[in-house]
């Protein structure tokens, strides 16, 4: 068995006027967390930490372990995808329209799929977004059209629910450590010098406790190296902290990383704020978005941890649908 990657995308039809934030992935977020405590959770006002490891719901989305090494918030299992426009002033929907959003799982967290499937449902029939006076002040609400497992380095699709239907067939399409090898092999065989990442939603870097506004390779790659560790640890059965490359040593990886060089982009940073309902706060997802273009003599010592990155996201925010990436051109 090896750490996997499972993108689940849900399409909905929405039944009554629907208003999401600008950038919804807090929207769904949220949604999601309430339908599974409501649902799976018997004392969800419990403080003990020890409850998160023995209740399911909680452990997807609120899990706390107080000898983990970087705070007592562990890295999530899960992220939230969004569809574009991703910057609109707003996005509203109306009864009959259809969107969709992602949600990824990472490695044992994969066997929690039913809760999941369930919650979205739920999420529908309790309301998403805004509550709206048409609505008598109620979010709007949407029924679960279908549910596809889409490969993040792919694109392959396989269908998990059926427009129509209420059987849920195990999906057995996911990002493994195999296919992230025979990618990493595919690319180097082509003896690149440059590669392109594509910044498809916000990325928030921080380095030092500072904010990065722009894409230099050494701090992005830092972020990424150390969520990718971080979920391998926990969700998975590697002992490698890059799955499939126990060649990979992180110090020697950062240590390489200040020699890559950043020789083009077409990125700009986006102001995004978020509402918590936890705390009732602002809270804020901006980050970087567009594309950048890096040189480097050798790529085989970074290639695994970017093609994983485009599965398990980079930096803050992950669980918002911040930092999704893309490989998008080498040379």
């Amino acid at each position: 068995m090896s750490f996997a990657v499972h993108r689940l995308r849900f399409t909905v039809e929405v039944q009554t006027p629907l208003e999401l934030s600008p950038w919804p992935g807090g929207n769904i977020r949220g949604a999601l967390l309430g339908a599974l405590r409501r649902h799976y959770c018997l004392y969800p006002d419990d403080p003990d930490p020890g409850h998160s490891a023995r209740c399911p719901a909680c452990w997807l989305i609120a899990r706390e372990d107080p000898s983990w090494r970087w705070g007592r918030t562990p890295a999530r299992p899960y992220t939230i995808e969004t569809e574009g426009p991703a910057f609109a002033l707003g996005q509203r929907k109306e009864p009959g329209d259809g969107f969709t959003f992602g949600i990824t799982l990472f490695g044992i967290a994969f066997d929690l799929l039913p809760y999941l499937i369930l919650a979205v449902q739920e999420m529908g029939r309790v309301g998403l977004g805004r509550p709206l006076e048409e609505n008598r002040f109620r979010r709007g609400r949407f029924r679960l059209q279908s549910v596809e497992a889409v490969h993040p380095l792919t694109g392959e699709r396989q269908t998990v629910l059926a427009p129509g239907s209420t059987i849920v067939h195990t999906p057995t399409l996911a990002m493994t450590e195999e296919q992230v090898l025979a990618q990493t092999r595919a690319i180097l065989s082509s003896g690149p010098h440059r590669l392109r990442l594509a910044f498809s939603s916000p990325t928030r870097i921080i380095q030092d406790n500072h904010l990065v506004k722009e894409p230099h390779f050494a701090p992005l790659f830092a972020r990424a190296l150390d969520r990718l560790q971080a979920l391998a640890e926990q969700y998975g059965p590697s002992s490698s902290p890059v799955p499939g490359f126990p060649d990979l040593e992180p110090r020697a990886l950062l240590e390489q990383a200040q020699g890559v060089r950043l020789v083009d982009r077409e990125a700009h940073w986006v102001e995004v704020e978020t509402f918590s309902r936890r705390t009732g706060r602002k809270q804020y997802a901006s980050g970087f978005v567009g594309w950048a273009e890096y040189e480097a003599e050798d790529w085989h010592p970074f290639l695994p941890v970017l093609l994983w990155a485009v599965g398990t996201h980079i930096g803050k925010d992950a669980v918002k649908g911040d930092g999704l990436i893309q490989v998008a051109h080498w040379e």
